[in-house]
């Protein structure tokens, strides 16, 4: 089964051309989501999860899976908790980045490595 792909055609991320692919349009966006979260910037934190949100194609389950996870962040920020949101945000985007440097033949045990928020 595939990774579920983010579909940044139906968000907008203010990148710059250095950032053409959607793996690293994705790890800006965790990043704007993560910093803001650690400056305790209520809108700014808000805004970049739904950014994240907006961006999942929610057919998927892994999809809703992460919405589950995007929303639990929300929560946390309603809740003033920024630190559990940039968390598990960022224990997020370092899987995604540890996935991606992963050979396509990994295997299960390689899976279990990553963590889990």
């Amino acid at each position: 089964m595939p990774a579920p792909t983010p579909l940044f055609a139906n968000a907008v991320i203010e990148a710059d051309r250095q950032a053409p692919d959607p793996l690293a349009l994705l790890m800006r966006a965790y990043d704007r989501a993560i910093r803001a979260c650690e400056t305790f910037d209520y809108v700014g934190a808000r805004q970049a999860i739904n950014l994240l949100r907006d961006a999942l194609d929610l057919e998927s389950a892994a999809s809703r899976s992460f919405d589950a996870l995007y929303e639990w962040c929300e929560e946390c920020v309603e809740g003033r908790d920024f630190v559990s949101a940039a968390q598990c945000l960022r224990t997020l985007r370092d899987a995604w980045r540890r996935a991606s440097h992963m050979a396509p033949s990994s295997t299960p045990a390689q899976w279990s490595d990553l963590p889990v928020c």
